[in-house]
């Protein structure tokens, strides 16, 4: 029995780097590359989506961030929906864009059965298409009430959509990134996402997906009247396996750089996780089978990647290797205490080889992204030894929330910082 068990874990191993070890090559690649667009004169109509829950804080530094980009400001509208709110947020936003001299058009929503980000674009939608029906941009743009937009933003995705993409998300950088080894280490995530997962899919004309804000799609795609459905809790993965079943491919733009703010407490960490997590498994769910349809087509690459982003790894192989690790330790001691012991530390040193093997990837990220990281030396030391703890805080999120009903909870934004505060941010000592 412990013979086959053996094989069979060693044939599951191989199994799952032939499917991953291709990304190691893709990886170098995000190093040192990136996808460009050419220059252009066409200025095109952007409509800016904007869905914010008790957001009084932060959503007048980002109305300004927009009402000062490098870009012909009478080809942008920002649409606004003060979605369940409890605080002034709704008359923060209105005398934002009138103070600024912004196009902007404000919208409350107060609906207690359907929470979430996706109802709450759907209501922005159908109220923009009564207020102006005769309204036809060209594409819209989508942001949280906390994010931040560099001055050339708008001008970047102008030059995406001119070259003829629909969907494209962007550079997530973050405001608040070295408050803590919380914030850090999420932030850090994303930048693992622009480097080595979207950069590559872009410069292989291959799709890859919004990451929940900062995105732009095309008026061909999203529609006044049919408005934004994906209402599953990721309903940014729900928007790009649609489109990918569909054959819509999403870029990536480098140079489109916007700042979030990311949880600051393990518990707001958790709670943001869970609900990522279990929007996971709604996707895997409902669209797993058709990718499989749809698989040998023009994008079966863009279909494969998003199959192994939804499938549940996590679960499947750390319930496989808890398991076979627990055989081998009863085997072991079966067979006397010093072979107990001997395969005890080979454990010990592989559970160490995995942190540093992080450890090292943490770091990579760093020093590639050390001109938008701002933080110290020092810092980046501690954030990178604490980066494998939030990979493996994962495993019990995944388990967790395969048991559990889990609801959309707010996390609360109170980082106040404008945009010249973090272009003003001093560089790496």
């Amino acid at each position: 029995m412990y013979e086959v068990l053996t094989i069979l874990n060693i044939a599951i191993a191989c199994f799952i780097s032939f499917l991953f070890v291709y990304k190691i090559i893709l990886g170098v690649f995000g190093l040192f590359y990136k996808k460009r667009f050419p220059k252009t004169d066409n200025e095109h109509s952007f409509a800016v989506l904007i869905a914010g829950r008790n957001e009084e804080k932060v959503i007048g530094n980002l109305i300004s961030s927009i009402k000062n980009q490098s870009y012909n400001q009478d080809k942008i509208k920002i649409f606004i929906v003060a979605d369940n709110c409890t605080d002034n947020t709704f008359t923060v936003a209105k005398d934002a864009g009138k103070e600024l001299g912004a196009e902007t058009f404000v919208f409350e929503r107060f609906d207690n059965t359907k929470v979430g980000k996706g109802y709450a674009l759907d209501f922005l939608l159908e109220n923009i298409h009564k207020t102006l029906p005769d309204y036809k941009p060209e594409a819209f743009l989508v942001f949280d009430a906390d994010n931040l937009l560099d001055v050339n933003y708008v001008k970047e995705m102008n030059k995406v959509y001119d070259a003829g993409y629909k969907i494209s998300t962007s550079y997530r950088n973050s405001k608040n990134f070295d408050t803590n080894w919380i914030s850090a280490t999420t932030s850090m995530s994303f930048l693992r996402e622009c480097r080595f997962i979207h950069t590559p899919r872009a410069m292989l004309n291959s799709s890859t997906f919004i990451s929940g804000t900062g995105f732009m799609v095309s008026a061909d795609i999203l529609t006044f009247e049919n408005g934004w459905k994906y209402t599953t809790l990721t309903e940014d993965i729900e928007f790009s396996t649609s489109n990918i079943v569909k054959g819509n491919v999403c870029t990536y733009c480098d140079d489109a750089i916007f700042y979030d703010e990311q949880p600051t407490k393990f518990k707001d960490s958790w709670n943001q996780r869970m609900r990522w997590q279990k929007g996971f498994y709604q996707c895997f769910s409902k669209y797993f089978p058709s990718l499989i349809k749809t698989f040998f087509s023009k994008h079966c690459f863009a279909n494969y990647e998003m199959m192994l982003m939804l499938f549940p790894f996590t679960v499947v192989l750390f319930s496989w290797g808890a398991f076979y690790t627990i055989y081998d330790l009863i085997y072991s001691l079966s067979i006397s205490t010093q072979t107990f012991i001997s395969h005890l530390v080979g454990c010990a040193i592989l559970l160490a080889v995995f942190y540093f093997l992080l450890v090292l990837y943490g770091s990579l990220i760093l020093i590639r992204e050390r001109k938008r990281c701002r933080t110290t030396l020092l810092k980046s030391i501690r954030f990178a030894f604490a980066f494998p703890l939030f990979i493996y805080s994962y495993i019990p999120i995944a388990y967790v929330c395969l048991f559990s009903k889990v609801k959309w909870k707010p996390i609360p934004h109170t980082d106040a910082k404008k945009i010249d505060e973090l272009v003003a941010y001093p560089k790496n000592n």
